[in-house]
């Protein structure tokens, strides 16, 4: 089968890359190995996290996607409970006070970005449950939360009502350049072939790219989430700090923040998820009376220096990457660019801080250009 383009990978960033690119009139298969939102759109807090990206190139491609998602979302006409309502960072101590007001400061240098600093009877007029051992916060407008499951598959349908494919269960075998500007994909449903290719296989990015040659530097980072039951109303918007605190539109709250190197070591860590608790009930202590009901863990695509990798590979016309640490931030933003990169539209922000080719010659340099076909 001939296509415009193949999309290996159907999470959140793969999902909004070939949403848009078929939404632009071009024909898309966008593939998954298991089914869309399998990987880490399941597990995971889903939070639209913008106050704590780093300047300025990380920060700006986080703070170009929030502020793409109400339109995406719209265009894709389904309910994925999209909240925008900003995140309270908060600070348990005076010397974390004196640090975050030190990084708003930096943060504000990059422009359209926004954070107030408040204290903490400030922050409990805003969250009436946080303990009194908060001592101050900040708050970021530009913060928020979806239901990844919801918008992971309101895309693929996006996918399909705009022309496009969607092949579940289907996977990669081999990618190979071809004559005439054109991408051989083998895949367990049978050759594939398209001008463009695009790796937005997250965790699996490093196997993709290495069925062409090239390194892709990017491991699996752990992280633990505990579920409790439904309650009343508890928090207005996400908790951020010490640990991640979000209430879901159905009344469950979503607690952890742990990072951990392990490969894809898929053990439960009882210590991790004590450590959580444990914050979790200092910043709210109300919660010492909400039962929890299971915990999960989820892997994140970690690169070495945080930033997005995104953008076409060196040395390999027509193939293009996407994958890095918080795709359901950027993931609209992420759509947007690599539309207008294979539409030749001058693009949205500038792509060079992204590009694989920032890491050494090695790793970022596939097959001689002669195997490689020109672009489509």
């Amino acid at each position: 089968m001939n296509f415009d383009v193949i999309v290996i990978g159907a999470g959140a960033v793969g999902g909004s890359v070939a949403f848009q690119m078929a939404e632009a009139g071009l024909k898309v298969a966008l593939l998954d190995r298991q089914f869309p939102g399998a990987g880490t759109s399941k597990a995971t807090q889903a939070g639209i996290g913008v106050y704590p990206k780093k300047p300025e190139a990380n920060l700006l491609i986080n703070m170009k996607g929030a502020e793409l998602y109400p339109q995406l979302v719209a265009r894709l006409g389904r309910d994925v409970e999209l909240s925008l309502t900003g995140v309270l960072n908060i600070a348990m101590t005076d010397d974390a006070m004196v640090k975050m007001r030190g990084f708003v400061a930096k943060q504000r240098e990059t422009p359209g970005y926004q954070a107030d600093i408040l204290t903490g009877d400030e922050a409990r007029a805003m969250e009436p449950a946080l303990s009194h051992e908060v001592v101050g916060a900040a708050f970021c407008p530009l913060d928020g939360s979806v239901n990844s499951l919801l918008y992971v598959q309101a895309l693929a349908r996006g996918v399909l009502r705009h022309g496009g494919q969607v092949l579940p269960w289907t996977e990669v075998h081999a990618i190979a350049p071809l004559a005439d500007h054109v991408w051989s994909v083998a895949t367990s449903r049978g050759p594939l072939e398209a001008a463009w290719v695009v790796n937005c296989a997250g965790i699996h990015a490093r196997r993709i790219g290495s069925l062409i040659g090239i390194e892709i530097p990017i491991d699996p980072n752990r992280g633990h989430v505990l579920v409790t039951e439904a309650i009343p109303p508890l928090i207005g918007r996400r908790i951020s700090g010490p640990t991640l605190i979000r209430q879901t539109a159905h009344g469950n709250l979503l607690l952890g923040q742990s990072e951990e190197m392990v490969g894809h070591d898929q053990d439960v860590s009882l210590s991790a998820l004590t450590a959580q608790a444990v914050v979790a009930r200092r910043i709210l202590p109300s919660l010492d009376r909400v039962k929890v009901l299971r915990s999960f863990i989820g892997f994140r695509p970690w690169p070495p220096d945080g930033l997005p990798i995104l953008g076409e590979v060196p040395g390999a016309p027509g193939f293009l990457v996407a994958v890095g640490h918080s795709g359901v931030t950027w993931s609209p933003a992420a759509g947007r660019l690599l539309t207008e990169l294979v539409t030749s539209v001058p693009p949205s922000l500038p792509m060079k801080p992204y590009s694989l080719a920032r890491f050494s010659k090695a790793a970022a340099e596939a097959r001689p250009a002669s195997t490689a076909p020109a672009k489509g």
